[in-house]
Order: structure tokens, then sequence, then C-alpha cells
């Protein structure tokens, strides 16, 4: 389980989280997500790099079957984690659309 799935399972507790795959490649962490909530899905493929103490290089790619969002950027925790949730926010606000 990595940070994106405890994140989401943590902040929604209405949404279904199925992890899909998750490595490390070198310093890098990468995880993909299925998500489903009312019987519509998304799919989330989050990476991150740690830069230096707290700092992470991070990039996030969201799609469901209207939407795709893509984020990318360079934050501590707190930030990653704000940037996670307006997204999600954003994706389950158009699925139920």
């Amino acid at each position: 389980m990595g940070y994106l799935s405890e994140t989401l399972r943590r902040e929604y507790s209405d949404l279904t989280v199925r992890d899909v795959y998750s490595t490390k490649l070198g310093d890098t962490d990468v995880e993909i997500i299925e998500a489903s909530k009312d019987g519509k899905r998304f799919i989330a493929m989050f990476q991150s790099r740690k830069v230096k103490e707290n700092l992470f290089r991070w990039s996030l790619i969201i799609t469901s079957a209207r939407h795709t969002r893509t984020l990318k950027g360079m934050d501590p925790i707190d930030g990653i984690t704000l940037a996670l949730k307006s997204s999600i926010d954003a994706i389950i606000v158009g699925m139920e659309e």
C-alpha cells in the first residue's frame, strides 16, 4: 500500500480503493490505484521521489470516464496531500454530474 491509497482510504471513507500496481523504480515510488464510488470508477497514477528532507517531486494523473487531470509539483507532504484532495474532490464531483 502506498501514499496515494493510504491518503484516499483515510480521507474518503465512502470510496472503495483497490491497489492495482505499486513499485519502486530507483528513487521513485510508483503507484496505480482504481477507486470507485456509487458504481463509478477512476484510475490514478501517482509518482513521488524525495528530493531532500520533507520535499518531494511528484506527479499525479487521474482519469475517469469523462475527465482527466494531470498535476505535478515539488512540495512537502502537506502540499501534496492538499493537491491530492482537491483533485480527487474535483474528479468525484465530475463523476456525479
